[in-house]
């Protein structure tokens, strides 16, 4: 059976044992469709974003320094449409890249002897920072739009100091998450131990 045929008929087989090639290529393959699907749905958005923008600003470039309020007006008619629809593409590619990547992990693990529960931490992290900032990102424009020009830059930061708040817990996770896929990283490279273990046969001496 070939790579992606193995894989794609092995998305909920949680079972058995897998060697480091077959692992990796494709890992590789999910990724490098992700940063395509991404490109593909990232263009059509900002270049909707912008072509809304460009009326707004009547071809003048200092438009909103003069006018402040259109400012308020673009954040909430135009970037929090944008960023929202964003972010929830975001939300949707972690949960699909968890439903393609979660058994081959789990299999890559078993090939060194290890518990799958060692990938949950890295699952929910990854899951967490998109759906976060996905839920976060309304109040974000909703306190954005209250700065008015006229208040004191300790005004400003009061009305958003909530959202910068949750800016920072996101943060956080996802720096977080970045130190769980190093660990992850280095376990999924590991080689197989020779021989069958608790979870099969070695997949580099079966036929």
């Amino acid at each position: 059976m070939s790579l992606l045929g193995r894989h794609f008929t092995g998305l909920a087989d949680f079972s058995g044992r897998e060697n480091r090639q077959p692992f990796w290529l494709w890992i590789l393959i999910v990724y490098a469709a992700q940063m395509v699907g991404s490109m593909v749905i990232a263009i059509p958005l900002m270049t909707s974003m912008f072509d809304r923008m460009a009326p707004m600003a009547n071809q003048d470039p200092d438009y909103f320094n003069k006018h402040p309020e259109a400012m308020q007006q673009m954040m909430n008619q135009v970037m929090a449409p944008m960023m929202q629809n964003w972010m929830l593409v975001g939300a949707v590619g972690a949960v699909l890249m968890i439903v393609l990547i979660a058994a081959a992990v789990v299999r890559r693990l078993h090939d060194s002897d290890r518990s799958g529960w060692w990938a949950a931490p890295y699952f929910a992290l990854g899951l967490a920072g998109p759906i976060l900032s996905a839920v976060m990102m309304p109040n974000f424009f909703k306190n954005f739009a209250t700065i008015r020009p006229e208040m004191t830059p300790d005004q400003a930061r009061e009305a958003m100091r909530p959202v910068m708040q949750s800016f920072a817990g996101v943060w956080g996770i996802g720096m977080l998450g970045f130190i769980v896929m190093i660990l992850m990283i280095v376990l999924l490279c590991q080689p197989g131990t020779p021989g069958p273990n608790r979870y099969g046969d070695d997949p580099l001496t079966v036929r």
